[in-house]
């Protein structure tokens, strides 16, 4: 297999952003959000001749629209100068190598030539484009699209929301413009700089894939029955692959290890008053889980009922029932996020399942499918929906020790496939 690069350039604005638009603010959860680039892979069996032009001119129409994403954070790491200064455009071909070849064997080593260059897992925005995208044309037909963009302009929703926009252009139809969020959420003075939060990173990780498929779900949902009610897809996955882990990690140590789960939650519709899905910007907070004695941790079922209460709770709690007193609740909170988001024993958990990845058209029909690279940062799992839209894919990033241990549990395997 061989990869070429046809073309690298900037995309600018189709249009030049308005001079009462030059500057944005962040909002004060784009300022506590993590600086790092996410990427996202999309994969299609086919693609039009001319698709490179069109994804090129489709793009520059849309940043008109999303037009900070065009602009550069400046040093004091809130404001972005909208100078239509422009995002990154990369177009490659492989050789050697058909769709699916390429899905038969998907090697993160391949993933990676995808994306492009030194924007996979990036740190820093200030001064960098906020998006770089890569074209991948395969043999025989079929195309990648790959993107890298700063978590701190977009959370996991806003994503899927900017690329089926973009979809859309791309297919000559017409959207309204992006709400953005930051436009209602207040870019507060904390006072201060707000300390980067670094979560930690190790060479020694290793990320593998496991497909949950609908007939194992299904199954387990029948083994908690009696002990909760209504349990979601996302949160039997989620508390599984939680004890999986715990359960994994007391083995390699000899001991019972007191260890938290965050779980990162859409607050869109957790208001009094609702804001919309499709509102630009980092709008997701966290709740978190804690096994305290092991009991705890070996019934999922139990597991379970605590990520149900801390939704419910942050649903229905009083601090969350307006905006402004969801926000001081936040900033109370901030220094209790950067030690978890810190804490070596802490487990991480981004479910994107049930966001629109799969719905990405740009005429030439939706992805086969949509995953991330293999992470580098520790004790993370990452959830997307199968291709078929039943089933749940989970990334998981552990130690390498860890990770042998992890994924020969028996009650892992017995509801999830052969680790990839």
């Amino acid at each position: 297999m061989e990869m070429e690069i046809i073309s690298k350039e900037v995309i600018k604005p189709s249009s030049p952003t308005p001079n009462h638009l030059k500057t944005f603010k962040l909002s004060l959860i784009d300022q506590l959000t993590l600086h790092s680039y996410t990427p996202i892979l999309l994969l299609y069996n086919s693609h039009h001749t001319n698709s490179s032009h069109i994804l090129k001119q489709s793009l520059s129409e849309t940043l008109t629209k999303y037009y900070p994403f065009a602009g550069r954070l400046e040093n004091d790491g809130v404001t972005v100068d909208c100078g239509d200064q422009g995002v990154v455009f990369v177009e490659a071909k492989i050789r050697g190598c058909t769709v699916s070849e390429f899905l038969a064997d998907p090697k993160f080593e391949t993933q990676r030539l995808l994306y492009p260059e030194g924007f996979l897992w990036k740190d820093s925005c200030i001064g960098h484009t906020f998006l770089a995208v890569q074209t991948t044309s395969f043999e025989g037909g079929g195309m990648a699209v790959t993107i890298a963009i700063s978590h701190k302009i977009v959370d996991g929703c806003s994503t899927a929301t900017f690329l089926n926009d973009w979809a859309a252009v791309a297919r000559s139809e017409d959207r309204s413009p992006p709400t953005f969020l930051a436009k209602s959420i207040p870019s507060l003075d904390l006072g201060y700089i707000m300390p980067e939060i670094v979560v930690n990173k190790a060479k020694t990780c290793v990320t593998r894939r496991f497909v949950f498929r609908a007939q194992k779900i299904a199954q387990l949902i029948q083994s908690v029955l009696g002990i909760v009610e209504n349990p979601t897809r996302g949160e039997l996955v989620t508390a599984l692959l939680y004890k999986c882990a715990v359960t994994a990690l007391t083995e390699k140590t000899g001991c019972f290890i007191n260890s938290n789960l965050i779980q990162l939650v859409n607050m869109r519709r957790r208001l009094a008053t609702p804001l919309p899905d499709d509102s630009i910007g980092n709008f997701s907070w966290y709740f978190t889980i804690s096994n305290n004695h092991e009991s705890e941790i070996m019934n999922l079922g139990k597991l379970v009922l605590q990520l149900k209460k801390k939704i419910k709770e942050l649903r229905d709690g009083e601090d969350y029932q307006s905006l402004n007193d969801w926000l001081t609740s936040v900033v109370e909170s901030i220094k209790n996020a950067k030690e978890l988001f810190g804490d070596v024993d802490v487990y991480r958990c981004s479910d994107m399942h049930n966001m629109p990845y799969y719905q990405t058209d740009f005429g030439w029909g939706n992805p086969r499918w949509v995953t991330i690279p293999d992470l580098l940062v520790k004790n993370m799992f990452v959830l997307f929906n199968t291709p078929d839209g039943d089933g749940i894919e989970a990334m998981v990033t552990l130690e390498e020790d860890h990770m042998r241990l992890f994924q020969s549990s028996p009650q892992l395997l017995e509801f999830a496939s052969t680790p990839i």
